[in-house]
């Protein structure tokens, strides 16, 4: 499997099993998975370096516990030569997206990870490239990995259980295994399925809004349910139809749509926005482009603002911010300080990860 999307399924893998209690025979995926997720949440384009109180946040932010987990996970970062660890804080190597990706999979393979755990990362895969029967999996498993039929059983459990993959019984014995989540391959098979199983009033709803999702990559929830209603709504997203990104600031919280597929480039949509980043800041963005008043600093070329972002300048200064891009500071995507510029003073934003930008959906 190609290190980035391995690393990308250690990621989903890591994020799923952070919902139950014990992680069982997936120590080496979780420990894995969770160094990824933070070494994406405190890395820059460039190299950096990070004062403990930030590096606290940061961690905090990605779900890592500041007493437990974290001195583990910069131990992990730091064997890899990815981190230098001082007394006031730490110094990162310029990370992309991409590379992290790389460097989690790299980190699994030096856990040494046991067959069940990388036997359940190819589980994933084959399920999201089209629907599977667990018959024709458990034999190339088998032969593959040498897993006894008891360990072959105890997969398909823990993966439908955990969340790696999502199941469907089509005989007594048999089940249908597919990916319906942020990561699968092409929607087109899982998107045949729930339309299949609707009116045809909502299947042109939903068929509407899903052409408006291509055109202008993210939607509002207000918009979403003008469109779907509220029932047709709810149906949908409980399979992960779509993926919800949250802008708050301090008048409002405000949801935006992405299909899970919207963000692919020349590879999957997991490995190209597998810590969804470029989603949550397409959200951001199209808040100040649509909801965002003047005064408060709407954004009225896109084009040049992401230039200069992208271009590593400050942008601002505007009180939006201050306000909008919380979530996106919190996952180490911009740096927000209060300063001046052109004779004006308040919240400046810069860029760290570039490559963020260069979506085609961010453009």
């Amino acid at each position: 499997m190609d290190k980035k999307v391995q690393g990308a399924w250690l990621i989903h893998h890591t994020n799923k099993l952070q919902n139950v209690t014990n992680q069982g025979q997936y120590q080496n995926t979780f420990v894995a998975g969770k160094a990824g997720i933070l070494l994406s949440a405190i890395s820059e384009t460039n190299q950096s370096t990070l004062s403990n109180e930030k590096l606290e946040v940061l961690a905090s932010a990605s779900n890592i516990n500041i007493g437990f987990e974290l001195p583990r996970l910069l131990e992990v970062l730091k064997e890899q030569e990815l981190v230098d660890i001082a007394p006031s804080g730490i110094g990162v190597l310029g990370i992309t997206t991409s590379s992290a990706l790389q460097h989690t999979s790299n980190i699994f393979e030096s856990l040494v990870p046991k067959s069940i755990e990388i036997s359940a990362l190819e589980l994933a895969e084959f399920a999201s490239v089209k629907p599977v029967k667990s018959s024709e999996l458990e034999k190339q498993l088998s032969d593959d990995y040498k897993l006894a039929k008891n360990e072959i059983l105890q997969l398909f459990y823990d993966s439908e259980s955990i969340g790696f993959v999502d199941a469907e019984a089509i005989g007594k014995n048999e089940k249908l295994l597919f990916n319906g989540n942020l990561f699968r391959r092409d929607s087109a098979v899982k998107t045949k399925l729930v339309l299949d199983s609707l009116r045809p009033s909502e299947q042109v709803s939903l068929q509407e809004l899903t052409l408006l999702l291509k055109q202008k990559a993210c939607v509002s929830y207000v918009d979403a349910v003008k469109i779907l209603g509220e029932p047709l709504f709810k149906k949908v997203n409980s399979i992960g139809f779509f993926d919800i990104n949250i802008v708050s600031n301090n008048q409002e919280e405000v949801g935006y749509l992405t299909l899970p597929s919207a963000f692919s480039k020349y590879s999957s949509s997991m490995v190209d926005d597998a810590f969804d980043l470029a989603k949550a800041f397409v959200a951001s963005l199209t808040y100040g482009m649509t909801k965002s008043t003047y005064v408060r600093g709407q954004i009225s070329m896109i084009d040049r603002l992401l230039g200069a972002l992208i271009e590593g300048r400050e942008v601002g200064p505007v009180s939006a911010i201050g306000q909008d891009y919380k979530i996106l500071e919190l996952k180490g995507v911009v740096s927000i300080r209060n300063g001046s510029k052109g004779g004006r003073s308040g919240p400046l934003m810069r860029l760290l990860k570039k490559e963020v930008a260069t979506s085609p959906h961010s453009q």
